[in-house]
């Protein structure tokens, strides 16, 4: 557990477990390295690390209203640096595996492999259109109900959403609001077709209005890509299917070994 010093104003807060191949973590809006807690056991066979990202939990504020996806990933990019990384796999979760695929665009050659669960490389349907325009308003209007709504929505015990509720509460609303924006308008359809690393794609099979995105990836990334649909899953696989969203995981990181 430890700030990286990555400029003397900014810092960012991350978690670093285990050895060996190193996976770094990356969340949605709203949330922080909390949302990833199931997938600290994955230390027992990889080096895994949690940052916040900025604006986020514990981490410092930089570029409230003027920051980009390219520019998140740039924070990651510093962070490895910081740990004397030069490889890792990027595993993005949501709205944070677009700052996972910018990662892969800007550094190809520092990126081991791409996870994405419940990915998505443009925001062109109606449904996630419509959760993103949400999301802005009531991180704007009432950032305490949209908390307890990913909440809710993304814990398994009461001491989960307790401390999620209040850890997130430290969440900059401006970064925030941000965040859902830039995710809106980020595109990289076109980019994905240039990839050549390992990649795996995990989503739910209940969580149909994401098909789309897996259809989309397919038709356009190299034949190599792991597709995998876990079983009566929704959306949020870290944290309500995180057995099967590890063991996904260690698969696929000592395929890369």
């Amino acid at each position: 557990m430890a700030l990286a010093g990555l400029t003397t104003e900014f810092q960012i807060y991350y978690e670093k477990l285990g050895e060996g191949t190193p996976i770094v973590f990356l969340h949605p809006p709203g949330m922080s390295h909390l949302v990833f807690a199931y997938q600290k056991s994955l230390s027992l066979a990889c080096q895994t690390i949690f940052p916040d990202l900025r604006g986020h939990g514990r981490s410092t504020v930089k570029d409230q209203g003027t920051f980009t996806i390219y520019d998140l990933a740039e924070d990651v990019a510093d962070l490895l640096d910081h740990l004397l990384i030069d490889q890792a796999v990027i595993c993005g979760y949501s709205s944070g595996g677009l700052i996972a695929q910018a990662f892969a665009i800007k550094y190809p050659e520092r990126t081991k492999g791409l996870i994405l669960s419940g990915g998505f490389s443009e925001v062109s349907t109606f449904t996630l259109k419509k959760q993103f325009q949400t999301g802005i308003r009531l991180a704007k209007s009432t950032p305490a109900l949209l908390n307890q709504i990913l909440v809710n929505t993304h814990s398994n015990t009461e001491h989960e959403k307790k401390e999620m509720f209040f850890y997130h509460k430290q969440t900059d609303r401006p970064t925030w609001v941000r965040f859902y924006q830039e995710s809106m308008s980020f595109n990289c359809t076109e980019k994905i077709k240039e990839w050549q690393f390992p990649l795996l794609f995990l989503y739910g099979d209940q969580a149909e209005y994401m098909h789309y995105y897996r259809n989309l990836y397919q038709r356009n990334v190299h034949q190599r890509a792991q597709f995998v649909m876990l079983a009566k899953a929704l959306h949020q696989l870290p944290i309500k299917h995180f057995e099967s969203f590890n063991s996904e995981v260690r698969r696929f990181v000592s395929s890369l070994t």
